[in-house]
């Protein structure tokens, strides 16, 4: 495992992981703040043209066939037909958290407001607003991040557990444990340690704010939609 990691960082270099790709980027100087992280650093493209005009926050999501432009050469097509030289440069400043979809393209001269979500695929042309979910080519803003949208992710955790555990049985003829269930868990409430499984604890302290989720869940498991894990699989069992 050692060898094949090292031989990972040869090939890879900078682009071995997400700290090794961020780091890189510092260097150049590009701002990126805390927590932030590229999930696939050799298939996201950060223009390094000009570095120092790309801007990142903290608590940023990065995921994978991202490109972020800082420069076009559209003006190649204006230098053809009238002989004039312009250039085309511009800004991008995406802020704290901010989540940003599979193969999203974002242009530059473009601000992607605080705690905003922009969907996979998308084509950023133009600034999005704080607390804004964007999706389409050109984004366009279609939710807002405020407590309709936090009753609107609340209200479908249930049915997507479900659809977790049925869809589990039906691939492997067997129902599972706890373990796979580290962003449900919430929905009953036992005496099982989840502390013991990695990702929960992993996904606790995600962003940074630990001790903030653990306040909300001791507020939220006070009423709990089952009374524990084996109950929440007995109704995934009526369901088969």
């Amino acid at each position: 495992m050692l060898i094949k990691e090292f031989v990972k960082k040869i090939l890879y270099g900078n682009r071995y992981s997400s700290e090794t790709y961020i780091k890189y980027l510092k260097g150049l100087g590009v701002k990126i703040g805390e927590r932030t992280v590229i999930f696939s650093p050799r298939e996201t493209f950060i223009d390094e043209q000009y570095p120092w005009m790309v801007e990142i926050g903290n608590d940023v999501q990065i995921t994978r066939g991202v490109i972020i432009l800082t420069h076009s050469y559209d003006w190649s097509v204006v230098k053809k037909k009238y002989s004039r030289l312009y250039g085309a440069s511009g800004n991008v400043v995406i802020k704290d958290n901010v989540f940003i979809g599979v193969n999203t393209v974002i242009l530059k001269g473009v601000t992607i407001g605080e705690n905003s979500i922009i969907g996979a695929g998308s084509v950023v042309a133009k600034d999005i607003p704080a607390n804004s979910v964007a999706v389409g080519n050109p984004a366009k803003v279609i939710h807002k991040i405020d407590n309709s949208y936090l009753k609107k992710y609340s209200d479908r955790q249930e049915k997507e557990a479900i659809d977790l555990a049925v869809g589990y049985y039906n691939r492997y003829k067997k129902w599972p444990d706890n373990t796979i269930f580290y962003d449900y868990f919430w929905l009953w409430n036992d005496d099982k340690d989840y502390e013991k499984i990695p990702r929960y604890k992993y996904e606790m302290e995600l962003l940074g704010n630990y001790e903030d989720c653990m306040k909300n869940l001791k507020l939220i498991r006070q009423n709990p939609r089952y009374a524990s894990f084996d109950e929440f699989i007995e109704k995934c069992k009526s369901l088969v």
